[in-house]
């Protein structure tokens, strides 16, 4: 099972981990999970989170997650601060034997001062493993789920307003089993009707959800009192909302429920302060581990008013 472990005096007490960094997400898989305090020598600046494998020679942040990454006390950070603290967690890693390092990066967007990371672990030896694209919306630029909808292109506010007297309803699964059930089978059987599955099944969902109960949620959307689409969610920070999966029931409306699904997660997200809804990436494995656009999902997301950024895996070597 997974513990917390700190490598220095320095505490990450100050720091607020992101949900695939925290010892209890890495617990859910049964590895070793660490929680990396570093600083400048004055102050804890922030906390590297990961997982130990390979009987502690390999170090992930973001193992079995989109990402991880570093953690920092501020929003905001000076590039000194953040480079001592990228140089006290790459220590304390290369002190307990860790020889290699893969820090499976946030989109930049997350928070103010990822680039600055970037830069530092660039400009300390660590390489490109892995580039995707990630989508994201930034929801700073609306005060009411109507000025999302008014932002949309035109096709996709007409879509919106064609159906707005249809009878929708949307129910959060909360704690009841037989939601969340209802939910993942219609997200499983989404994900078969093009080939592919889901990155994670119902029995680790559950588990999941009873270790986070305030982060990780079901949505579902009913249409008439049937469920049409649902959206797995978990807010990994606490102004940053990731949109794990979603999806609609086929064919069983005209037309899809998508664009509606789209509003009621925007709505919820603006009613409780989130700042960035993460809709995660649109690639597909491709050879040689690259990535290769999905364009029709692509689409989708440019159409629901997203934004493309890049998404990095950095690799490094330690203790050379």
């Amino acid at each position: 099972m997974s513990t917390a472990q700190l490598a220095t005096p320095k505490t990450a007490a100050a720091v607020v981990p992101s949900l695939f960094n925290d010892p209890r997400f890495h617990a859910l898989n049964g590895v070793e999970g660490v929680l990396l305090a570093g600083g400048d020598g004055e102050r804890t600046v922030g906390a590297l989170g990961g997982a130990l494998l390979d009987d502690g020679a390999r170090f992930v942040s973001g193992h079995r997650a989109p990402f991880g990454g570093i953690d920092l006390v501020r929003e905001r950070e000076t590039p000194a601060g953040v480079g001592a603290l990228v140089d006290d967690v790459l220590a304390q890693l290369a002190g307990r034997g860790v020889r290699e390092a893969v820090i499976r990066c946030p989109p930049a967007r997350h928070h103010a001062a990822q680039e600055t990371v970037v830069f530092a672990l660039l400009n300390r030896g660590f390489a490109v493993a892995e580039a995707d694209l990630s989508f994201h919306l930034d929801l700073t630029r609306f005060a009411t789920p109507e000025d999302y909808a008014a932002a949309l292109r035109s096709p996709a506010r007409r879509a919106l307003r064609h159906a707005a007297g249809e009878p929708w309803a949307v129910d959060e699964a909360g704690e009841d089993a037989a939601a969340w059930d209802e939910g993942f089978a219609l997200l499983a059987a989404n994900r078969a009707t093009k080939g592919r599955e889901l990155s994670i099944d119902r029995a680790y969902a559950g588990r999941a959800r009873r270790a986070f109960p305030h982060e990780i949620r079901l949505l579902a959307l009913r249409h008439a009192g049937r469920p049409v689409a649902a959206a797995l969610t978990y807010r990994v920070r606490p102004r940053v909302e990731l949109v794990v999966a979603w999806g609609d029931a086929g064919h069983a409306l005209e037309r899809s429920p998508m664009n509606r699904l789209a509003y009621e997660v925007v709505a919820r997200a603006l009613a409780e302060g989130v700042e960035l809804l993460d809709l995660g990436t649109s690639t597909l494995p491709g050879d040689q581990g690259r990535r290769v656009p999905n364009d029709g999902l692509i689409q989708f997301k440019h159409s629901v008013g997203a934004s493309a950024q890049v998404r990095l895996v950095l690799r490094g070597e330690l203790g050379r």
